[in-house]
């Protein structure tokens, strides 16, 4: 009783240095954040409409582990494990630019609000499909619109579409599976006005706070109770996707759409940019890159540990992940096609909106049990990367406030609240549609930005020359050629990328009608890029009038945490400079002699 009154009022005091117990159980927390991520970006059938098949993807998800995503995770990793510092007080590095900070943080809010929204209505759409009927296998619920087909009636719905009204209204039907619109107008309540925002579905409500109070109890006792989720929903995930990966070889079609996914390819489609933009961005939002998080992680290392294996670790793996949940999902797809006695590219032109694939509930051989497997499967995946984030946010604010370390809970709650908050608005009539347009903005354009903005920041301002020293003094060896060309090349890349998405952006929105979306996605496009000015601006005017502004010069505080391990890096740089200084002269000795 008095430890459930102590977890009521936030009496619990965490230990000062309370982190993870081993490397596995960090590693562990990295894989869970970065694999959970993939979900939202790969679940559409954006690599079958555009024809980059399976066997293109592969080579293209390896040259953008190589070129971005390893890159970026090692400077993530490196400046959080050298300075034992969090997302925003690792900026001391170069404090003018420390709105960066604040907003990959706040960003990283942001995101978990509706990533927790669209993993509750994974749970509640799970529920609702465990009734003695399905509800989502007939177009005459009260849900039910003229633009709803199903596998079995297919083309009798269009026919009478055609007598009803006239071919040419219904050929421009949004037409909508019976599926989605189980998900979309039953769950969902979504508004077609898109101007109303109408009452909270309660329904909503209680599954988000489901999912909340497992955030909050796996993160009440620190990383200590938060290992012991992440193996259990490291294990059963892991088994059930290996199970999902072979289950329509069970249909009778199951080779045919494997002999589809591996042949269909079109190697002409990799001259349009956008499919490299599409990859950019893949490997970046699925690998997590952009919100800070892993030099938040990587301020839990052990000072010496080698982090060159653990970003080739996690890239690996991430990418691994991407691909096969990919062909898994592709496969599906192709499956559903078939069933549903369409021309590939008749399907294709269907606007799918729904996050999973609907052929997993007409499998011939036992439908309920691989619906339920793939939909746990998906919020077991989403929960753990959830649960992860929410220990990251509690280290970013004892980083920067360390007494409240000694209320954990109490911050665990706060953060929990501001969350389960948030999906209050997304569980309206008109939350969906902002979710979708928060999915786009962040991941299309806001991580572009901050990962960019972090490399500018590191590489250019505080230098390059700089960050190798740190490396070499931390790690004893010298980062390679390799990391130097890629860090020096990224920024650009990912500003072509960038620029390219906002021009692409502002040509579509010329079509757009609806003002306040336009709006809102005008609002958070930009919202990154004013943060960092007005901290910039704020920063200049606060230190300058002071005489203490120091643009380009790290803070004071930069440094190792360890006393003694920045005295030694003091040391270390006066040696180089010194081995500099003494190399210089011969080389300017040797010179003039060759002039004499």
């Amino acid at each position: 009783m008095s430890n459930f009154i102590n977890i009521l009022t936030f009496c619990r005091v965490m230990e000062p240095g309370s982190t993870w117990s081993s490397n596995f159980k960090l590693n562990l927390a990295m894989l869970s954040y970065s694999t959970g991520l993939s979900i939202p970006r790969v679940a559409s059938p954006f690599l079958l409409r555009t024809r980059i098949g399976i066997l293109l993807l592969i080579p293209l998800q390896v040259v953008a582990m190589f070129v971005i995503t390893i890159p970026c995770i090692f400077m993530e990793l490196a400046l959080g494990q050298y300075s034992g510092r969090a997302v925003i007080r690792v900026w001391d590095l170069c404090p003018f630019l420390r709105g960066i900070g604040f907003c990959s943080f706040l960003t990283f809010l942001i995101y978990q609000i509706y990533y927790s929204f669209l993993c509750t209505c994974t749970l509640c759409f799970t529920f609702l499909s465990m009734t003695s009927e399905s509800q989502w296998k007939s177009c005459n619920k009260t849900w039910n619109k003229i633009n709803c087909f199903t596998l079995a009636d297919n083309y009798t719905r269009r026919v009478e579409c055609n007598q009803r009204y006239s071919k040419e209204k219904c050929d421009k039907m949004q037409w909508q599976s019976s599926v989605e619109q189980f998900y979309f107008n039953r769950i969902l309540h979504v508004d077609d006005s898109l101007g109303y925002v109408g009452a909270p579905q309660y329904e909503l409500l209680v599954y988000a706070l489901v999912t909340t109070m497992v955030i909050f109890f796996a993160n009440c006792g620190g990383p200590k109770s938060t290992e012991k989720f992440l193996i259990a929903l490291a294990v059963v995930p892991t088994i059930q996707l290996v199970v999902l990966f072979f289950a329509p070889l069970t249909d009778y079609n199951g080779f045919v759409t494997l002999h589809y996914l591996f042949t269909q390819m079109e190697i002409t489609r990799l001259g349009d940019f956008k499919i490299w933009a599409t990859i950019a961005d893949l490997s970046l939002s699925s690998s997590g890159l952009g919100f800070g998080a892993y030099i938040t992680l990587g301020a839990h290392c052990h000072f010496r540990n080698p982090l060159h294996f653990r970003a080739i670790l996690i890239g690996f793996a991430t990418s691994l992940f991407t691909v096969l949940y990919s062909v898994t999902l592709q496969n599906f797809l192709v499956s559903l096609c078939l069933q549903s006695k369409m021309l590939i590219e008749d399907f294709f032109k269907l606007e799918q909106d729904l996050a999973m694939p609907e052929a997993v509930f007409f499998l011939p051989h036992s439908s309920r049990f691989w619906m339920t497997m793939w939909l746990s499967n998906s919020y077991m995946l989403g929960l753990r990367s959830l649960i992860v984030m929410m220990s990251l946010n509690a280290e970013v604010l004892y980083n920067s406030v360390p007494n409240a370390r000694k209320r954990h809970n109490s911050c665990i709650f706060a953060f929990c609240f501001l969350i389960y908050g948030g999906g209050i608005f997304f569980s309206t009539k008109l939350g969906y549609s902002v979710v979708k347009i928060l999915d786009k903005i962040i991941n299309e354009f806001c991580l572009l930005f901050l990962t960019g903005f972090q490399l500018i920041g590191v590489i250019y301002v505080y230098g390059l020359t700089n960050f190798r020293d740190d490396v070499h003094f931390m790690l004893g060896v010298r980062p390679s050629m390799y990391w130097n060309v890629l860090y020096a090349l990224n920024p650009i890349l990912l500003g072509a990328v960038l620029i390219y998405s906002i021009h692409s952006f502002y040509d579509k929105s010329a079509t757009v009608r609806i003002a306040w979306v336009y709006i809102l996605e005008n609002f958070f496009l930009w919202a990154s890029l004013v943060v960092v000015v007005l901290y910039s601006v704020f920063y200049t005017v606060a230190f300058g009038a002071n005489k203490e502004l120091t643009v380009v010069k790290p803070a004071v505080e930069w440094g190792p945490r360890h006393g003694g391990l920045a005295n030694s890096r003091r040391m270390f740089e006066a040696y180089n400079m010194a081995k500099e200084y003494l190399y210089r002269q011969k080389r300017f000795g040797q010179l003039r002699e060759n002039e004499i």
